[in-house]
């Protein structure tokens, strides 16, 4: 019973120093070798507020976007398959999303292509982000802003 509650109190710990989803939280614990007492945490992390997938979501597809530049399909694609949440949740998620966001993003990537790609055709630098899953609408308005030289400091 002594090492439960140890798992308990460094789970919990674990749980407070980040947002986790609780899938992540269950392959910690399995890791652990805390495989049958998993879902009995979970439900417990979920109760006292440590865990929470709504809040999880929204902190995930917001950082992702703004910081790694990903597009609203690659998040929702993560948060469905690699962190197990429903469909509900991940929508709830991107509404967080604003255009102005996706279009930074989307602008981000474009420059990144550039950059490592300078002499690279437009139909290539489009069909990149497409398969990265910004939408059509958004890869051509990001490649209008980029096209367009800055007045004052970066372009997007």
């Amino acid at each position: 019973m002594d090492l439960k509650k140890d798992v308990s109190s460094k789970i919990r710990h674990w749980c407070a120093r980040a947002e986790r989803s609780p899938a992540q939280v269950r392959r910690k614990l399995h890791s652990w070798g805390e495989k049958d007492h998993a879902d009995d945490l979970v439900a417990a992390l979920t109760k006292e507020g440590y865990l929470d997938a709504d809040r999880f979501a929204e902190a995930y597809a917001l950082d992702h976007v703004r910081l790694k530049g990903w597009s609203p399909r690659k998040v929702a694609a993560a948060l469905r398959f690699e962190h197990a949440l429903k469909d509900g949740v991940v929508d709830r998620a991107l509404e967080a999303l604003t255009a102005i966001d996706v279009h930074d993003a989307a602008c981000r990537a474009v420059r990144k292509r550039k950059l490592q790609h300078p002499d690279e055709a437009p139909e290539k630098t489009i069909g990149g982000l497409l398969r990265k899953g910004f939408t059509m609408e958004v890869v051509r308005a990001a490649m209008a802003a980029e096209d367009v030289p800055p007045k004052f400091g970066p372009s997007c």
